[in-house]
């Protein structure tokens, strides 16, 4: 009969409270007008060699049995050029003002032109021209949008709290399964079935092998008021600076001291495989789970008749990314 509530990554302004938007509240405010291309000017070499092509013909031998042959007749004598209207179209994905993009297309060529590049050889190097075009965007857009989320955090217009006036995730009532009745339940330490989930039961094949581990540790630590794994892309999510959402694995509630309303914590945890140290999408989601954490914050207005929150004080919400090999050490803390 407990109602949960999780916190959101929240815009807020002129009195106006909604979930962030991804493209309205960071992509569409990047500011791209200081954006040089002279770096990627001196990225792109003069000895590139672009494929070859070749006029062939393909017609059928009758060779006792029919068979498909191709002959090479010569060199193509098409004349490639670098088409700066398709390069546009290209990159609106990552900068969706195309006159901001025409320019930043423009700089490049004109940069090419001053090093010596003649219209010939960027025609043949189209394909590598927008390859690193779009790359180079990607990162310049990553940076400016991390800048810009850290700045209206400290300005307070994304925000990430629990608050009394309904803006929360509302933990659902059910949660969806597609294993039959009848199958095998996941046991617990003590080989009885979990008793800590928020939802019952849990069948084995609705989490892989790591996930089981993780859940069966959960569910038998006495200071653990319950635990949920959460269902990539239909429940809890967490809106960072990228288009990409984190969708944690798991969410559970630790009480020390088994002390109901002293010092509770929430902990939101996403799990990755060791093979995805270090890779540019796990430090992306650690560093949005960190400042999450860090900005974490319990409104304390009350609102009568909407949601009153019980006692906040002490309450604290962690998010983490836990490597797999390191959940053992990681998780008792």
């Amino acid at each position: 009969k407990t109602e949960i509530y999780l916190p959101q990554v929240l815009h807020v302004e002129a009195g106006t409270v909604r979930a962030l938007d991804y493209e309205q509240d960071i992509l569409f405010a990047l500011d791209w007008s200081g954006i040089d291309p002279a770096p990627l000017v001196a990225k792109i070499p003069e000895n590139f060699t672009s494929a070859e092509r070749q006029m062939r013909r393909i017609h059928l031998v009758d060779s006792g049995k029919e068979r498909i042959v191709a002959d090479v007749t010569d060199a193509t004598g098409e004349r490639l050029a670098f088409d700066p209207a398709y390069a546009v179209r290209m990159v609106s994905d990552l900068v969706p003002n195309a006159w901001i993009a025409r320019a930043l297309v423009g700089g490049l060529v004109d940069g090419l032109k001053r090093r010596g590049f003649a219209d010939e050889v960027l025609g043949k190097l189209h394909g590598l021209l927008i390859e690193e075009l779009r790359k180079w965007l990607t990162a310049e857009r990553d940076r400016m949008a991390e800048t810009l989320f850290r700045q209206e955090v400290t300005a307070g217009r994304i925000q990430f709290r629990l608050r009394a006036d309904r803006h929360n995730w509302h933990m659902p009532k059910d949660s969806v399964t597609y294993e039959p009745k009848g199958a095998d339940q996941l046991p617990g330490a003590d080989g009885e079935p979990l008793h800590r989930s928020l939802f019952a039961p849990i069948y084995k094949n609705d989490l892989n092998e790591q996930e089981r581990e993780v859940a069966v540790y959960l569910d038998a630590e006495k200071s653990l008021v319950w635990w949920h794994r959460n269902v990539a892309r239909h429940q809890y999510v967490v809106q960072g600076w990228r288009r990409e959402r984190i969708y944690p694995d798991f969410v559970f509630a630790v009480r020390p001291g088994n002390q109901y309303h002293k010092g509770n914590r929430l902990v939101v945890m996403e799990t990755k495989g060791d093979q995805l140290q270090g890779n540019r999408d796990t430090e992306y989601k650690r560093a949005v789970l960190q400042l999450m954490t860090e900005t974490f914050q319990i409104d304390q207005t009350q609102r009568v008749g909407e949601l009153s929150m019980v006692n906040p004080d002490g309450t604290t919400v962690e998010c983490d990314l836990v490597l797999m090999s390191e959940w053992k050490t990681k998780l008792p803390e």
